[in-house]
């Protein structure tokens, strides 16, 4: 049986009902026991939990909704038939549910709820207008019976809902407690547990030395200096800062300079030109007027600079620049006009392998002296926090070359993420025990792969609400319980369901 593409109407129950339970239905299914196994299944059903049919019908409307939000390809229908079967099968577990503990509405709630529908009201005795009730049901689109039926799901959905929303509030004396840790604050410092440069450097120059010492690592040495020789050979260079005006007929014209004409670029460079020798910033003009993207971003640097990188005539025109002499005259280049300002020169860099060995040594080494050296460091602080030994801590840190920095900002148990250090979930678990100046954690913490010890610089209190903000943390509160109080029984009931063979699916019909 394939599902029909006919537009039927679609269910109204609410969504913040579906599937949702309650603790006493949970004990009242236990007491009620299964229904009685069926081999075979109606061909007009889609799917059975208990005493409750999911009919063809009704999977076919919620089908053909969910099409419309999400689309009907071919690809998706097969998806869309099940995500549909499932909510519906959610919602007949909680209307079952209803039944078995009687909680399902009365013939009486469902008449009263057909008569607030607002579309049954008259727009001028804004009362319940029998006429235009009896007009909807003459239209043929839902049966007198069918609408009574949906009323009644609706209701029980609601009523469910109703009564799940209703836990057990969370006593005023543990609300105002939280609060007050909510808004304590803890000014922090923090030193990362990894040595520091000069000492890193240290220890790697005296391993560097005994490893290009030993010729069994000659062959790697020799492997390494092939594979990077070109960067022990670097020609003369100067750094300097750079100031480009192009127009429409350079090279990679951009923007603005795509309209602008040879003349009208010379002359901008020449405006340019007056206002340095007047004095002004050449770095703060190279950063506004500069038709260089990369070069105005960074306020003219463009870095070292040599024939293989720049063209010939900005080359010759650097090289000709000193500290005595830091100012080029305007230089015609392929891609416009060019001023530059001197910054510093690099002689001609030529080394040979015997030269370069140690430094391909502590290219080699470096890695692993910076682990091995911060897994010792990190050993000894914590075995020196476990033994609370703390008065040791600070001339190891001290010798180490670590130093404390204060966190930005204070930190509080909302803090979800810590700007100095990372996610804040390591932090949290202690941070009550910091208690007076000068506290540290028991061990390192690890802050998403950044190893810091932490220490409490100062406690400032929370503030106990006042009345108007106990309120709204109540209500919030409630709110959140009944959530996860929802979400909870919902689980549960549906596991007690499917476990016990309660929910029936018609394989062969959605096949």
């Amino acid at each position: 049986m394939r599902l029909s593409t006919k537009s039927l109407l679609s269910p109204s129950a609410k969504s913040l009902a579906v599937g949702i339970v309650i603790a006493l239905g949970v004990l009242a299914f236990a007491v009620t026991g299964i229904s009685p196994n069926r081999s075979q299944m109606d061909s007009h059903l889609a799917a059975q939990v208990g005493n409750q049919p999911v009919t063809m019908v009704e999977l076919q409307r919620a089908v053909e909704n969910l099409n419309r939000q999400t689309g009907n390809e071919a690809g998706r229908r097969e998806a869309n038939i099940q995500s549909s079967l499932n909510q519906l099968i959610q919602e007949k577990v909680m209307l079952e549910e209803a039944t078995r503990i009687g909680w399902s509405p009365s013939d009486l709630e469902v008449a009263s709820w057909i008569r607030k529908r607002p579309e049954f009201q008259n727009e001028k005795t804004k009362q319940f207008d029998i006429a235009i009730y009896k007009k909807f049901l003459k239209s043929g689109y839902i049966s007198e019976l069918d609408f009574f039926k949906q009323g009644r799901e609706s209701l029980t959905l609601e009523k469910m809902s109703a009564l799940l929303s209703l836990p057990d509030a969370t006593p005023k004396a543990i609300l105002v407690e939280k609060s007050q840790r909510d808004t304590t604050e803890f000014q922090l410092e923090f030193a990362n547990i990894q040595p520091s440069e000069s000492k890193l450097n240290e220890k790697l120059s005296a391993e560097a030395k005994k490893y290009a010492a030993d010729s069994a690592n000659e062959k790697g040495l020799k492997d390494a200096w092939e594979a990077s020789k070109s960067e022990f050979i670097r020609p003369a260079q100067v750094r300097a800062l750079s100031i480009l005006v192009s127009h429409k007929d350079a090279q990679r014209a951009e923007g603005d300079a795509k309209t602008r004409s040879k003349e009208q670029a010379r002359q901008m460079i020449e405006d340019v030109q007056k206002k340095i020798a007047s004095g002004e910033s050449f770095a703060n003009i190279a950063g506004s007027t500069n038709d260089d993207a990369s070069a105005k971003q960074a306020k003219g640097d463009i870095g070292w600079i040599d024939s293989t990188n720049i063209d010939a005539a900005t080359a010759a025109s650097a090289f000709a620049l000193s500290k005595d002499k830091p100012l080029s005259g305007i230089i015609e280049t392929p891609f416009g006009f060019r001023l530059l300002q001197w910054q510093e020169s690099r002689d001609r860099l030529e080394r040979k392998y015997e030269d370069a060995k140690e430094e391909l040594a502590k290219r080699a080494l470096s890695e692993k002296i910076k682990t091995e050296m911060s897994t010792e460091l990190e050993k000894n602080i914590n075995k020196l926090l476990s033994e609370k030994k703390f008065n040791e801590i600070e001339p190891l840190i001290q010798a180490n070359g670590l130093q404390w920095k204060t966190v930005k900002k204070p930190v509080t148990p909302r803090t979800r993420f810590i700007e100095d250090l990372g996610p804040s979930e390591p932090l949290m678990n202690v941070l009550f025990s910091l208690k007076n100046k000068g506290d540290m954690p028991k061990e390192i913490l690890d802050f998403a792969g950044r190893k810091s010890l932490v220490r409490l610089v100062s406690r400032k209190e929370g503030t106990t609400p006042d009345a108007e903000k106990i309120k709204r943390l109540q209500m919030a509160d409630a709110r959140v319980s009944a959530q996860t109080f929802i979400s909870t029984m919902q689980r549960k009931l549906f596991d007690i369901y499917t476990n016990n063979k309660e929910i029936k699916r018609n394989l062969e019909l959605l096949r």
